[in-house]
């Protein structure tokens, strides 16, 4: 089974498309990879930067590649004057929680202004918030 970082990895899976349609595309193929639904909530319409795009996608991939044993997965993404990102899973929390919560996401997040979260507990799943603002 190829994995999940090997689907998407690369930055010009954004650049080139708008953000919306590079996490319409990856959370299909990912739902279709793994057999877990994804419940997209919101996606944005309005053109992003690139660099925050890149972001925002390098935790979406980050966040969907490090779930484990869920049966449902929720993302929403909003650009108003601030992009925030909400990944959300039901399954026993995050068992390569290493591959999120580190310091590199929170600097990135942190030298635009923003902020990265993540709260998981075993057994009560995950959520992960990226918030950086237009």
């Amino acid at each position: 089974m190829t994995a999940v970082s090997e689907l998407v990895r690369k930055p010009s899976h954004v650049t080139g498309r708008t953000l919306r349609e590079s996490v319409e595309a990856f959370v299909a193929g990912w739902s279709k990879h793994t057999a877990i639904p994804v419940e997209v909530w919101a996606l944005p319409k309005r053109v992003v930067p690139d660099e925050v795009a890149g972001l925002a996608f390098s935790v979406l991939v980050d966040a969907l590649s490090a779930v484990e044993r869920a049966t449902y997965v929720s993302v929403a993404l909003t650009a108003g004057d601030t992009l925030r990102l909400t990944v959300c899973e039901d399954g026993l929390g995050l068992g390569s929680r290493e591959v999120l919560d580190r310091g590199e996401l929170r600097a990135r997040a942190a030298a635009w202004g923003g902020r990265y979260d993540l709260a998981s507990s075993t057994g009560d799943g995950t959520t992960i918030t990226l918030e950086l603002p237009l």
